[in-house]
């Protein structure tokens, strides 16, 4: 349906290098899976931006040739068991390795070449059209006559002429070549739909002139040398100067370098006004081994691989796939209820005749427990549209390690297990910064040196793992390595050098308590920042993530043994369990998730501490705030010696105690967020609708508790 040549040519190039490892004769060594994943990322990058433009980059054939000649160049004549290394990104040809047929259109063109004017930009085109390209609609003479500027066209036969009688004149045995002064740029995307059938060259300006004429200007630039070094105390030294800059321009510009010429006329200025030639000299002898050496074009080498360094955001997914099961599931659900609406209007038809009484109520109390019980497996079943395997979120990290443990030489073997665990699709998008950061970690300060490692008497690959589980109503996603561990009294340090708590508080924190303050923002551990991590901006972002979905981090950690971080996290956020509460005459819902216990608590058990009241509650001091305060309603006053109602709430590890008047209910429910001018009111999560018609605000006990 959409022609996309450039795609084509380096994908067939990449199932040919895949067909010679399944056929034995290439090892799939790291070189050459780094190679396929090149070109992989190459596509990608090309899909990007089809989707937002309609139509392929101007350079995307030049890439498409670049890319496929690399992984033919692997498995060409490779034999079995051989490593092949990955070349280079080639670089554009200087004077001394044009391709010979360019060289032959440049000695055709002749003068016409070396007239043009210097900073004409020129490139050499190479034809050669498929033998059925007239059945693709293609006009080869047609696209070289929409070449900018032609100074060289040459036409010949790509193989040796047929016998009249037996040729096929259907058939295009032509090979086109032409030398034109369009960019390389606009010639791109003239060829665009024939990238596999073009070679494309840029002509540096030094090739337009002959070895002769390049060894003339070395010889002039040669005689200016000599000239200059006459003492400047001679007679006619400014006339003799000026002259030299002069000539030396003039032969540089025959030589097709504007912009050297430049630097002579600039430089030939100074020795006359301060009566001394060495400026002059120093310039024309760094400008004679440039031309000896290097050549503009070969500046460029090696500029376009760090292009393709660039790395594309990984974004969410916008659609859902759903097992056929879930929706065959939904269906038959459906058609059972259309069934008990059926049976809805012949109860109401038969209200007019035989119904009556006692068998009216059983039929009516049967229709609903029927009604009740097919809502709520459809309800469950809407819910598990909604439910994705985590490997969504896994398959991506692979790669990722891989090109991490690469780049800082390291050898990492991960493993996954868990990737069938199905979680709400939301919180799964949301895990991936989360696990970026905590993998990052791992690979990059988590897992020694393959010295350090054979020191401490450990396998020289280092283990990292990924795991999911599902626990009740509840998803736990671990990540843990084998590598050095987090040091408590480095903690420590760090810590106190950042001023996050004073020397008194850390000395009495233990290490369990230590290791959490890496969740401060700031805080790391490393030993030096790389563009990767080590910058103390990470492991906050993972814990406010992680509590933006209503989960908890923790962290466990052995000195030489390695490091684990737990994600727990709730299954799904479309349905929350809920408490009912009552405050100041209003009721209110208590995500169920960060509710700790209830306790009726007598008077003689509440202690004043400073300003606030507070009890203890299995060796832990526990404050008491009162539910009404913190929302700015009128206090219910209990009676004197009358128990208090408390519900025991954690949140970002800080407990506390709520005063409520009462505990209504316990439900599960599907939260609505704020909408409207209400949607910018901070302690909420949203709203939910009871079975009386009644609308519930559930609170964020997150934003609300001091």
């Amino acid at each position: 349906m959409v022609d996309l040549p450039a795609m084509g040519l380096t994908m067939h190039a990449a199932e040919d290098l895949l067909a010679a490892i399944q056929a034995g004769r290439l090892r799939a060594t790291p070189a050459v899976i780094s190679a396929a994943l090149e070109c992989l990322d190459q596509v990608s990058r090309w899909v990007d931006h089809f989707e937002g433009s309609g139509s392929l980059p101007a350079d995307a054939g030049d890439e498409a040739r670049a890319v496929a000649a690399r992984l033919r160049d692997l498995f060409s004549g490779a034999t079995p068991g051989v490593a092949i290394r990955v070349q280079p990104e080639p670089f554009r040809p200087t004077a001394g390795t044009l391709p010979p047929w360019a060289a032959r259109l440049i000695e055709k063109a002749g003068m016409r070449l070396k007239d043009r004017s210097s900073s004409l930009a020129m490139v050499a085109i190479s034809y050669e059209p498929r033998l059925d390209c007239f059945f693709d609609g293609d006009d080869p003479l047609r696209l070289m006559r929409k070449l900018p500027e032609l100074f060289a066209l040459h036409i010949e036969a790509r193989e040796p002429w047929r016998p009249l009688a037996d040729l096929n004149p259907f058939a295009c045995n032509l090979r086109l070549q032409a030398i034109s002064a369009g960019s390389r740029a606009s010639v791109s995307d003239l060829f665009r739909l024939v990238p596999d059938e073009v070679q494309i060259v840029d002509i540096p300006p030094e090739a337009v002139g002959s070895d002769d004429d390049i060894a003339l200007v070395h010889a002039v630039l040669e005689e200016q040398r000599r000239l200059l070094r006459v003492s400047n105390r001679t007679h006619g030294f400014v006339g003799r100067v000026g002259a030299a800059a002069r000539v030396a321009a003039n032969a540089l510009r025959y030589a097709k370098r504007a912009d050297l010429a430049e630097q002579i006329e600039h430089s030939g200025a100074i020795p006359v006004a301060h009566g001394d030639a060495v400026a002059l000299l120093v310039i024309i002898d760094e400008i004679v081994e440039a031309l000896r050496t290097v050549s503009p074009a070969e500046e460029d080498a090696g500029r376009l691989a760090d292009q393709r360094s660039a790395t594309v955001e990984r974004p969410a997914d916008r659609f859902l796939r759903v097992d056929q099961a879930k929706v065959d599931a939904l269906v038959n659900l459906a058609g059972e209820l259309i069934v008990l609406k059926n049976r809805f209007t012949h109860l109401a038809r038969r209200t007019d005749g035989d119904l009556r009484g006692e068998q009216f109520t059983r039929e009516i109390r049967l229709t609903q427990d029927a009604i009740e019980r097919i809502s709520s497996e459809m309800h469950r079943a809407t819910l598990q549209l909604r439910m994705i395997p985590m490997s969504y979120v896994f398959r991506s990290f692979p790669r990722l390690v891989r090109d991490m443990a690469q780049r800082l030489d390291k050898k990492v073997e991960l493993v996954i297990s868990g990737e069938t665990t199905e979680c709400d699709k939301a919180i799964v998008d949301r895990l991936f910064e989360p696990l970026l950061h905590l993998v990052r970690n791992a690979v990059d300060h988590g897992i020694e040196t393959s010295e350090r490692r054979r020191a401490a008497l450990k396998p020289n690959a280092a283990r990292v793992s990924m795991q999911a589980t599902r626990l009740g109503d509840r998803l736990v996603v671990e990540v843990a390595d084998d590598g050095r561990g987090i040091d408590p009294a480095i903690v420590k340090r760090k810590a106190r050098e950042r001023g996050l708590l004073a020397a008194e508080e850390l000395d009495t924190l233990s290490d369990e308590q230590a290791i959490d303050l890496i969740f401060s923002a700031g805080l790391s551990t490393a030993h030096e920042v790389s563009d990767i991590s080590g910058r103390g901006v990470g492991m906050d972002v993972v814990k406010t993530t992680i509590g933006q979905i209503g989960g908890r981090v923790s962290v466990t950690s052995r000195v030489g043994v390695g490091t684990t971080v737990r994600l727990d996290l709730p299954a799904s956020i479309a349905i929350s369990q809920i408490m009912i509460v009552e405050a100041g005459g209003e009721i209110f819902g208590i995500p169920m998730d960060t509710v700790t216990e209830t306790i009726r608590l007598a008077p003689n058990r509440i202690s004043q501490i400073k300003n606030n009241e507070g009890f203890s509650l299995r060796e832990r001091t526990v404050p008491i705030c009162s539910l009404a305060a913190l929302l700015d309603l009128p206090e219910k006053q209990a009676p004197p010696g009358q128990n208090r109602l408390l519900v025991v709430t954690e949140s970002e590890e800080k407990i506390i105690a709520l005063q409520v008047d009462a505990i209504r209910d316990r439900l599960e429910v599907i939260l609505k967020p704020m909408q409207g001018v209400l949607s910018q009111a901070e302690g909420y999560l949203g709203t939910t609708l009871l079975g009386d018609g009644r609308v519930l605000l559930v609170l964020d006990l997150r934003k609300i508790l001091p």
